[in-house]
């Protein structure tokens, strides 16, 4: 059986990243001509002095920062139902609880940041007349929440590789 209370924040964390995404992807359905026209007047606020006063610059830019939306929408979800995974399997596993909280708060973490990290170039990248920028300034927060979501899949790899191959038995009762 598994118990949830060594994994009950980071599944809490993929969830509200679900949430998030599921948000993201609503706001797509009802109201893209006002997040498309609320980037676009970030782009017109500093037309002359990013892009030159060249629309095709600014189009550009407005093209990829709405894929960056769509990405922010489909990572958050993603990564959240992948989180979930991993916190039950490790929990399934019944391994020491730190470690069952360590790789549900890692993967939760970073399902959750990676989703923000993907919002966050597609808000700047207008207003700085670049997505490359954008993905710079914010670059920070795609290296620690990717980090600690693939830290989370090796761990559990590692887990499920070492319950598989080498030590088959499950202690009865190491998750309690």
């Amino acid at each position: 059986m598994i118990h949830f209370q060594h994994i009950k924040y980071g599944v809490l964390i993929a969830m509200i990243a679900i949430l998030f995404g599921g948000s993201l992807g609503l706001s797509f359905g009802c109201c893209e001509d006002d997040i498309k026209g609320a980037l676009n007047a970030k782009a017109d606020a500093v037309s002359m002095q990013k892009y030159g006063g060249k629309q095709d610059k600014i189009d550009k830019v407005l093209g990829k920062a709405w894929v960056y939306l769509k990405r922010a929408h489909l990572h958050s979800q993603v990564m959240g139902v992948i989180a979930i995974a991993l916190s039950l399997l490790i929990a399934g596993l019944n391994f020491h609880p730190k470690i069952q909280m360590g790789v549900s708060l890692l993967s939760g973490l970073g399902s959750l940041g990676y989703g923000v990290f993907w919002l966050g170039a597609a808000a700047l990248a207008p207003a700085m007349g670049s997505t490359d920028d954008a993905k710079e300034a914010v670059g920070l927060i795609a290296q620690a929440s990717g980090g600690s979501f693939f830290v989370a899949c090796i761990a559990v790899f590692a887990a499920l590789f070492y319950r598989m191959f080498i030590n088959r038995d499950l202690p009865s009762k190491a998750g309690s």
